[in-house]
């Protein structure tokens, strides 16, 4: 593995190579906004540089639960930076067991996106033994909250900055001092048939996954993907995070979950992944609509999917 064999490091790489390139864009009241990788790296450094100042140091845990958006990402890499790492929880998790996965992966911080996530986190506040704060990045309906122990995300970020400023080779210095072994996410079982299991994936295993991707599916750095299944789900971090960071990509997120297949179509974007059930609720989609058309429409239908038979066949 190269010099390049942890996810920060690529991340400080790509916003070298491609400055002003966009890395992020999410899609807020019908416009879709953007970071370039500059920008990325820089908001990245800065709420490391805020964990750090609330006392989050190498081997730390951070757990995140929310849709799809930069600041899962950011989190994710700032906790990593500092050689710690991030669990994902399914936004849909009951209180029962969003404490007991906290409780588990011994979660110092909890960044939450919105206020239903944070009043389900209150409610179990005595439970979450190991968790210090909760950072929220959605203020909407949180004004009047008036915990010592809540905080939100630009609030951690400011912080950082000054930190930053103070010391301005921190930084840097814990990415260098990170190893392909260290441990980059955890990752949970379904839990159907009892409780959820954690596995701990290393910033190689991560890596290796997007290598072997990358030698199957051609991505480059001028690519469009859309990430949309949650980055709770290892299939997700494999895609957006690690051939994400692997390749230079940039990575959309969706408005809502309601809003994917608009947003899809207004990204058209070159890579797309996703289960069986996925592509088949697509397929039944596009079928009951064929079905609807005129002629011209449904012979152009048949000729492109004739055309596409060939191409996946060669």
């Amino acid at each position: 593995m190269s010099e390049l064999d942890t996810l920060p490091k690529l991340l400080r790489d790509n916003s070298r190579r491609f400055p002003n390139k966009i890395a992020l864009r999410e899609k807020r009241f019908g416009i879709w906004q953007s970071l370039t990788w500059l920008q990325y790296f820089e908001r990245v450094r800065n709420f490391a540089m805020g964990l750090q100042a609330l006392g989050f140091t190498k081997g730390d845990r951070i757990a995140v639960i929310g849709d799809n958006r930069p600041e899962w990402v950011i989190t994710e890499l700032a906790a990593q930076s500092l050689g710690g790492a991030t669990m994902g929880v399914y936004q849909d998790s009951v209180v029962e067991e969003v404490a007991y996965l906290a409780t588990a992966a011994n979660a110092k911080f909890i960044v939450a996106e919105d206020q239903e996530q944070i009043d389900k986190l209150l409610e179990i506040w005595d439970q979450l033994t190991t968790v210090q704060a909760l950072i929220y990045y959605d203020p909407k309906g949180l004004r009047n909250y008036n915990y010592e122990h809540l905080l939100s995300f630009p609030e951690v970020e400011a912080s950082g900055k000054e930190a930053f400023e103070q010391q301005p080779g921190f930084f840097s210095n814990a990415i260098d001092h990170g190893q392909a072994d260290d441990i980059a996410i955890i990752s949970t079982t379904s839990g159907t048939t009892s409780k959820p299991k954690l596995a701990q994936i290393s910033h190689r295993n991560l890596i290796s996954m997007a290598d072997g991707m990358i030698q199957v599916d051609h991505f480059q750095p001028n690519h469009q993907f859309v990430s949309f299944l949650p980055l709770a789900w290892i299939g997700e971090q494999m895609m957006s995070m690690a051939c994400g960071m692997r390749v230079g990509f940039a990575l959309n997120f969706p408005e809502e979950p309601e809003t994917v297949p608009i947003d899809l179509r207004e990204i058209g974007p070159h890579i797309m992944f996703a289960p069986p059930r996925i592509w088949e609720n697509y397929l039944s989609q596009v079928q009951v609509k064929i079905e609807d058309a005129d002629r011209f429409k449904t012979a152009m239908f048949n000729w492109a999917l004739d055309a596409g038979r060939k191409i996946a066949d060669k």
